[in-house]
Parts: C-alpha cells; structure tokens; sequence
C-alpha cells in the first residue's frame, strides 16, 4: 500500500515505469548476447525475442508483459497512464521482466 501511494500522482510513477522499461531492454539484449543474435534496438526485433522465447520455453503471458513494459514507456514521455493504469502496468510489467531474466539465464545454460 505505502509503495502504491508513493508512485501515485507523482513523477515517482513515472521513473519507476521507465526502469521496467529499461530492465526489460537490459534482459533483451543479455539474450540476444547469448544466443549469438543479432539485434538492432529496434521494437521488432524486441518482439522477435519475445515470440522467441515463448515458443521455446513456452510462458504465454511473455506477450502481454513486453505490452505492459511498452505502456510504461510511453508513460514516462506522455504521463497519460492513469494511477490505476499505471499500477496494473507495473504489476504485469514486474513479472515479466523476472521472467526474461530466466529465459535468458536458460538461454545462456544452453549455449
């Protein structure tokens, strides 16, 4: 509850949403490196790494997360995201960036 009143109506909120994004980016590229992938930046090639990763290891929710985490950055630029929004967003966006982590630390194991 105290963490919810904190990145409510404030740029606090804001921030915390951009850090999901910027884990998430950070998660993409380390599985990228370790399949030897290349990878441009781009929002298609994020996607392509998602798609990847579900296929293979199969968690169906990857999908939504990597939605979730690109509603959090348009957020940090616009603030449009409401608190209930943003919160819903977070929540999603939290758990999918942990989830990229193992797959890309199974990735890894497998190379």
């Amino acid at each position: 509850m105290l963490a919810e009143g904190l990145l409510t109506g404030s740029a606090m909120g804001m921030a915390a949403a951009e850090m999901v994004w910027g884990a998430t980016i950070q998660t993409m590229d380390a599985t990228n490196h370790r399949r030897g992938a290349r990878h441009t930046g781009s929002n298609r090639d994020r996607e392509l790494v998602v798609e990847y990763l579900s296929h293979k290891y199969g968690p169906s929710n990857l999908i939504q997360g990597f939605e979730a985490v690109g509603h959090l950055h348009n957020h940090f630029y616009t603030g449009r995201l409401s608190d209930q929004e943003l919160l819903r967003y977070l929540a999603t966006g939290l758990p999918f960036v942990n989830s990229m982590l193992e797959l890309a630390e199974r990735e890894g194991a497998e190379s």
